[in-house]
């Protein structure tokens, strides 16, 4: 349902519109350029959530010295400024534009999933460019799903959906994830889910960069309820302005373990998959998100 649209929210999408129509006129070569000058733009100049991934940064490595920290933290916002008008040039690349720009590692996962009939659920966090990960494997002819919050902003969350769709993606809406998801893995889709936000406590915790972190639990519960196996996957970016999609062997659920206990392996599962390329590729993870937000609740051994 379309929430009451605000001047804010039309300026906010004439502006995202307007850059979108500049994006499709220019060379992939003028768009990295343009999207590495937003990025120092908005590090270094509007500063938005700077301090955020700066503090991140420096309690996920602290052996790393300050100057390090600051120049990973930029690499990140010239990474989002890049992905952002790579997005918005989705509508003029066709399916074979984009495998010409995406290579896989691993694709013989996506294909055993397929062949196991329970659908996948591919795990995936806000990591490279997340966007063109999954328009990827749509373009390599694999069904999929992606799992979206709706945006503040209801013009700007219409664009982007648009986008997806337009790219042979089903967009599954938060609210309604449940039913569609058991839904599209009934129908053997793959099913993709970002783990990376904090959970709060409806999650579950388990070790993220050396501190807990609320981490959704939905995606192993369903792999426990139907069998679907977990496919962790990234996108890297190269330095020839090409793409690598990194798809991890396939975890799957034991239905013989207590199903609490399943939850919480399977979710650390997952999350160390994810750990591993954080800390390889620590320019490519979304650091501006307060991901230790929400931390387990303190014992009371007062009584």
């Amino acid at each position: 349902m379309m929430s009451t649209i605000k001047l804010k929210h039309r300026l906010e999408y004439a502006l995202l519109a307007s850059l979108g129509l500049m994006a499709r006129t220019i060379s992939d070569k003028v768009a990295a350029w343009a999207g590495v000058r937003l990025g120092d733009m908005t590090f270094d100049v509007f500063r938005l959530r700077r301090m955020v991934a700066l503090d991140n940064l420096t309690k996920a490595f602290p052996e790393k010295p300050p100057g390090e920290i600051k120049n990973i933290a930029g690499s990140l916002y010239r990474n989002l400024g890049k992905n952002l008008l790579e997005f918005l040039r989705f509508p003029k690349l066709s399916g074979e534009d984009i495998k010409n720009k995406v290579k896989f590692i691993g694709q013989e996962h996506l294909d055993q999933a397929i062949k196991g009939g329970k659908g996948a659920l591919l795990i995936s966090s806000h990591f490279g460019n997340w966007e063109l990960c999954s328009s990827s494997i749509a373009a390599y002819g694999y069904p999929l799903s992606v799992v979206v919050y709706e945006q503040h902003n209801p013009l700007t969350d219409q664009m982007m959906n648009n986008i997806r769709r337009a790219k042979n993606l089903d967009v599954i809406f938060k609210p309604d994830a449940p039913r569609a998801i058991l839904k599209a893995l009934a129908r053997n889709r793959f099913v993709a889910i970002l783990i990376d936000q904090d959970a709060g406590q409806d999650g579950v915790f388990v070790d993220f960069m050396g501190r807990p972190a609320a981490t959704a639990k939905g995606p192993a519960v369903f792999a426990i309820r139907t069998g679907a196996p977990l496919l962790p996957g990234v996108i890297v970016r190269q330095d020839d302005g090409g793409h690598i999609c990194y798809i991890e062997p396939p975890i799957y659920a034991d239905p013989a373990n207590d199903k609490e206990q399943e939850t919480l392996r399977l979710t650390a599962l997952v999350t160390q998959a994810m750990e591993k390329y954080v800390r390889k590729y620590p320019d490519h993870w979304y650091w501006v998100h307060r991901r230790w937000k929400t931390q387990p609740k303190q014992k009371d051994h007062s009584r």
